[in-house]
């Protein structure tokens, strides 16, 4: 074997390590597309019926990225924050506009209390995770997805 022809990460050490990001992911998410939602909120019982096309349930990493900004959306004043969102690599092709809620987190009850927007999906050549940037309107009723 010549010097220098393997690439600087052993194939092991992905397999490896995959266990490290499953330990963060304490989170639980439903991704979906927005546009084929056909869904009824029932705030009585805090549940959702109707159809949509989920893109990947399961664990994440939900991880603030800066302070809450203030904007005029929609010509209504409101807060925006930006979230990292670490899932599994396997995760299938989820686009800007599609989005999550966090559907159960022990360990932050509040992160259920909103909608999150996929706003950039460009990812790393990381082979253990997909990572995600999401707004979040810290206003936003959740009943109105």
């Amino acid at each position: 074997m010549a010097l220098n022809t393997r690439g600087s990460i052993d194939p092991r050490w992905t397999t490896h390590n995959r266990g490290v990001l499953r330990a963060l992911q304490l989170a639980t998410v439903e991704i979906f597309n927005q546009g084929s939602a056909s869904q009824v909120y029932d705030a009585t019982t805090n549940t959702w019926t109707g159809t949509a096309t989920t893109l990947y349930t399961g664990p994440a990493r939900v991880q603030q990225l800066n302070s809450v900004s203030e904007t005029s959306e929609n010509y209504n004043p409101t807060f925006i924050k930006t979230v990292r969102v670490q899932i599994e690599a396997t995760a299938v092709d989820i686009r800007p506009n599609d989005r999550m809620r966090v559907t159960a987190c022990a360990t932050n009850e509040s992160l259920k209390n909103f909608i999150y927007v996929v706003t950039d999906v460009l990812n790393s050549s990381n082979a253990w995770e997909k990572t995600l940037l999401c707004r979040v309107d810290t206003e936003l009723d959740p009943t109105e997805v």
